[in-house]
């Protein structure tokens, strides 16, 4: 795991003796100081906002610019964890900042939420707390300049909406111009060439939408001596925080994401998407804490959402052809490397983000708008010489393949747990659920369109083995469909249709016996199960169960939740006095605990799920968790 980090902001003071900063290595950052070091300002917006910027909300995007650079700089350990415990992977990350309200922030509440809503984006520990502010700038709104808003047209609008430069984000801005909507876009700037890609596709989107657009880009970033780290998890802290100061001085009813459903779920396929690799950051939990916390700094509600929840993104980006939008998308950036990539290509072609660009632009049948020329490698049949690329590609096709062949009951059940969370704040859990599979298997059907469709393409190449041994294509099919060689000489005898015939033939052949690998007989253990969810006693104990409790252990966790033996006869009023009595009584205990799981095992996870929520709802993501795990081995134990 990496060394524990003390961020000390805004001209705070810490003591070494101090326990906070104890075995910790101790950065400073300062947005205020004349030596600054975390670079915070608004362009020349005067006409857009207004003066009275509170100081509540100068602290919000202060505390969310020493969060966010803190996350950039803080390189993640390197090695997965395959146990249960530790994650060598996650940080522990410690701040003390000045601030200007201290009453306010040092509220249990508010740090609480703060702590748990970047907890949850990062998967990393966090630790705040707030001291006064000593030392403000000389003028205190000097990155601030701020207008009147009177008859402005751009006033009081629904929403503010984030806009990254991205394809969703494109997509977002575009249907809600197109709807006649006026539209503030606020836009993160990290570095200069991520901000010259994003002007320029605002003044693209401003030729076909020329009275309906308004961009707020806003400069953030540290220096350059802190280090790289890509992830950048807690950016929809930054920007929730940054939507929030434009949209209090707009009069807007809140921030607006665009971000397609299956990234915003990240349901957990593979072992890696447990954790923190898998962005989280509109993840419907995040939002609807997000929300919480900016509804607590500007007093008033305040809601943080994502239209695009059931969208996959191939239907996103199929969204801008209506809308005679689709040359735009070759203005737009998805490759979470570009920030660090010198480069003139916009795509590096590896990432997660540049491959699940690829497949939604082809499976909505928009190439022709999305250049190869713009990606250092070719996504489906360019080199993987990285490991680490070279399994996002095998993830992503399992996923996609996964998704598609999985039947919506057994996609419910296997991820039970995941929707429960992403759901529990809907105000209708059972549709919300149905919509978030039915998308989830649409998005599978895609990929394997897509698949199949470059495997076409590239037969000749797989059979001939001209196709490169670590490409995503020839890593999907697997080691053992590439045993074509060159044609030999005499073979050329025959005509060239019928000899490509004959190897589109093979290679379709081969292709069918690759999905077939990744189908799995539907598992008949749900057809028996029961969707009505177990009692409050049951659920307690399943939990134990669960959670792997044992022995003194399992009796504690029963007598702590007020569960009482239920014994035929008169005995031990409690399990652990049960259990320490020994003789029959232990087994009495033993006994009702194996029954328990034979009941158990007759309830449809998502049956479960739904009562954990209900009955134990501070242990509902820890058991969540556990429960997902289970599941994970089942589903790769009946892929072998």
């Amino acid at each position: 795991m990496p060394t524990p980090r003390l961020f000390v902001c805004g001209g705070a003071k810490v003591e070494l003796a101090d326990p906070v900063a104890r075995e910790r290595h101790c950065v400073a950052l300062d947005s205020v100081g004349r030596n600054h070091n975390v670079h915070i300002h608004f362009d020349d917006v005067g006409r857009v906002l207004r003066r009275d910027i509170s100081n509540r909300l100068v602290d919000f995007l202060e505390i969310a610019s020493y969060v966010y650079c803190a996350d950039c700089a803080t390189r993640r350990g390197g090695a997965w964890a395959d146990d249960d415990s530790t994650e060598p992977w996650g940080r522990d990350l410690a701040f003390v900042i000045a601030v200007r309200e201290p009453g306010f922030w040092g509220n249990s509440k508010v740090r609480k939420l703060i702590e748990e809503v970047l907890g949850f984006l990062s998967n990393d520990k966090y630790s705040i707390q707030f001291v006064p502010l000593e030392r403000d700038r000389a003028n205190q709104f000097q990155y601030f300049d701020f207008g009147d808003l009177t008859e402005w047209p751009f006033s009081a609008p629904e929403r503010v909406l984030m806009f990254s430069g991205g394809l969703d984000s494109l997509a977002g801005a575009v249907e809600t111009a197109a709807s006649g909507a006026k539209s503030l876009l606020v836009s993160h700037r990290p570095e200069p060439k991520l901000d010259s890609r994003q002007k320029k596709l605002f003044s693209e989107l401003k030729r076909v939408f020329p009275h309906q657009l308004f961009h707020v880009p806003v400069w953030i970033n540290k220096n350059e001596k802190f280090g790289r780290e890509p992830t950048q998890r807690t950016r929809s802290f930054l920007y929730s925080a940054l939507g929030a100061l434009v949209a209090e001085s707009v009069h807007a009813g809140g921030v607006r994401f665009y971000e397609n459903g299956v990234v915003s779920l990240n349901l957990p396929m593979v072992g890696e998407v447990l954790r923190a690799r898998a962005s989280r950051t509109t993840h419907p939990l995040a939002l609807h804490l997000l929300s919480s916390l900016c509804s607590f700094v500007t007093e008033r509600s305040f809601i943080v959402d994502n239209p695009y929840q059931f969208k996959t993104k191939a239907e996103v980006v199929a969204s801008l052809l209506p809308h005679q939008a689709t040359h735009l998308i070759a203005h737009t950036c998805s490759c979470s490397h570009s920030m660090f990539k010198p480069s003139k290509q916009r795509h590096c072609g590896r990432c997660s983000q540049c491959i699940d660009r690829r497949f939604a632009v082809t499976a909505a049948n928009l190439t022709a708008h999305d250049p190869e020329t713009d990606y250092e490698s070719d996504v489906f049949a360019g080199p993987r010489q990285n490991e680490l690329d070279r399994a996002i590609a095998v993830d992503y096709t399992r996923h996609g393949l996964e998704l598609d062949h999985r039947s919506e009951g057994e996609l419910a059940a296997l991820f039970n747990a995941e929707l429960s969370r992403a759901v529990r704040h809907a105000s209708k859990r059972s549709d919300a659920a149905q919509s978030i599979i039915a998308m989830h298997k649409r998005h599978g059907s895609a990929v394997a369109r897509v698949l199949e469709q470059k495997v076409r393409e590239n037969a000749a190449g797989l059979l001939e083995g001209s196709i490169d041994r670590t490409s995503l294509l020839f890593l999907a099919i697997g080691e053992g469909s590439h045993k074509g060689r060159p044609v030999s000489p005499d073979k050329s005898l025959a005509p060239p249709s019928v000899e490509l015939d004959t190897k589109l033939a093979g290679m379709d052949r081969k292709l069918d016996a690759i999905l077939a690998k990744f189908k799995s007989s539907p598992s008949d253990r749900c057809k028996s199960r029961t969707r009505r969810p177990p009692g409050g006693r049951d659920t307690v104990i399943f939990a134990a169960i669960t959670r792997g409790l044992k022995g003194i252990k399992y009796c504690s966790y029963l007598d702590a939740h007020r569960i009482k033996p239920r014994w035929y006869e008169v005995g031990p009023s409690t399990y652990s006095t049960s259990y320490q009595a020994a003789g029959p009584w232990r087994k009495k205990v033993q006994d009702e605990k194996n029954r328990a799981k034979g009941r158990m095992n007759k309830y449809e996870a998502s049956a479960f799920s739904d009562a954990c929520n209900r009955y134990l709802p501070k242990e509902f993501d820890e058991i969540s968790l556990l429960y997902s795990r289970n599941s994970l081995c089942a589903s790769k134990t009946s892929l072998t």
